[in-house]
């Protein structure tokens, strides 16, 4: 007769109710946009050139000062028979001083609004590089729960077993004294209902307290996992 191959035992899943993946190492995906921005907050140099909005403004302004020269110099030659003087030359370029001037005083503002956008983005990519790092913990937190939570179901399962081993070495089961309803075993692992119910109890009030690592998984997905290894329990007991 050929020897029967020995089921392999499947190896215990720590996360099997869970269900959360190790997230690892965290890696951030903004590190270099982090880097570039800090780097240009701190080479800050304002070049109004460079400025888009200096540019814009210096179009307005000097259109302004064009307009008020051209004016001056218009309203010179009306005083004077239509010829233009140096006087009136002279005045129509302090009009146009007048405006570049004026285009002139904007320059703080727009060096202060240049180097805030710098900082916003700074800021905003900071924020999301926040943002990131926290759901990683969340993701930790999620996986570190499953293992305890999935690790406490195991211990539940191992006392049922012994439970139901029964006493001694008679092998049969005993029902616990007290009217309990549950069964208990010889090794002394107590009753197995009352596992399950501390297990629920412990649980769900963790559920409540304030995790280092962020949120435990929703207490539906708690109750329901309770549920049907209770479920299971049950039928098990049926067969029997």
């Amino acid at each position: 007769m050929a020897k029967k191959k020995a089921k392999k035992k499947a190896a215990y899943n720590p996360i099997s109710y869970v269900g959360a993946a190790n997230p690892g190492n965290y890696t951030s995906a903004y590190t270099k946009q982090i880097n570039d921005a800090r780097g240009r907050l701190m080479n800050f140099k304002y070049d109004p050139l460079q400025d888009a909005r200096y540019q814009a403004m210096a179009q307005i302004y000097g259109a302004r000062g064009n307009q008020a020269a051209q004016d001056t110099l218009g309203d010179a030659a009306a005083l004077n028979g239509g010829q233009q003087t140096s006087y009136a030359v002279s005045a129509a370029q302090q009009a146009r001083n007048q405006y570049n001037q004026e285009l002139a005083s904007l320059v703080p503002d727009l060096e202060e609004n240049a180097y805030n956008r710098l900082q916003n983005n700074y800021n905003l990519l900071m924020d999301a590089d926040t943002d990131a790092y926290q759901k990683y913990r969340d993701r930790v937190a999620d996986y570190q729960w499953g293992k305890g939570y999935d690790t406490d179901i195991y211990q539940y399962k191992q006392a049922q077993k012994k439970s139901s081993a029964g006493s001694g070495g008679g092998g049969g089961r005993r029902r616990s004294s007290g009217g309990g309803g549950g069964y208990s075993g010889g090794g002394g692992s107590g009753n197995s209902d009352d596992y399950l119910r501390n297990l629920y109890n412990k649980a769900s009030q963790g559920l409540n307290q304030k995790e280092p690592y962020g949120p435990k998984p929703s207490a539906a997905v708690l109750v329901k996992t309770i549920a049907n290894v209770a479920a299971n329990k049950a039928k098990k007991n049926r067969k029997k």
